[in-house]
């Protein structure tokens, strides 16, 4: 590791990127070394700067932040990578450590938290808040959802009916009514209301 830490940040909030960089530059032992708004930028910036560590937001302009991670991880499986986000749902959290994030922080984390997550990541290791070590706890182990049950749920979530779910999705009404059966056992609510209103608080879908 070099004698400062060099950072990438992945962050399309102007005012949050102003925080980050107050945070760091009262620091000798980190230096942001360059800023992406969009998820295309990151890994043009990463292959040109090759930073120790990248602190990435998961929603981005144009594209969620796990495509970015899954990017720049498939033409670097070493890039050391920190979720910074105002999403906080267990399946946000599992989902960015499972592409290979090492350290996950959400937005109201204080300064302090987010020195000591910069210095683990850069030497490898992990580091979770008590906070979001306790939602990752908490997930729901039992069946998780399929694709094609997370693809119904995201289109329920969006306000379509049965008949919208079968035109989107080229499947039949019935076939819709069966995965939503499932959906509800597996999330174990009872209606679609309390389902879009679960998916929403895990993170199984976003509407932005």
């Amino acid at each position: 590791m070099a004698e400062q830490i060099k950072i990438l940040v992945v962050e399309d909030q102007f005012f949050f990127r102003l925080a980050l960089r107050s945070i760091v530059n009262r620091r000798e032992d980190m230096v942001i070394a360059a800023e992406a708004l969009k998820s295309h930028e990151a890994l043009q910036l990463y292959q040109a700067h090759r930073p120790d560590v990248i602190i990435l937001d998961l929603r981005l302009p144009d594209a969620l932040g796990f495509n970015t991670i899954a990017q720049i991880r498939n033409y670097d499986p070493k890039a050391r990578i920190l979720v910074l986000s105002n999403y906080a749902g267990s399946e946000d959290i599992y989902r960015a450590l499972q592409m290979g994030a090492l350290a996950y922080l959400t937005k109201d984390a204080g300064g302090e938290d987010l020195v000591q997550a910069i210095w683990a990541v850069a030497q490898g290791k992990r580091f979770l808040s008590p906070a979001v070590t306790a939602t990752l706890s908490a997930r729901i182990t039992g069946d998780e959802l399929t694709d094609r049950e997370l693809n119904v749920l995201q289109l329920l979530a969006e306000g379509c009916s049965n008949r919208q779910i079968s035109s989107r999705l080229r499947i039949s009404e019935n076939t819709v009514r069966i995965h939503l059966s499932h959906i509800f056992d597996k999330l174990h609510v009872e209606d679609r209301t309390q389902a879009v209103l679960t998916a929403i608080r895990q993170g199984l879908v976003h509407l932005d």
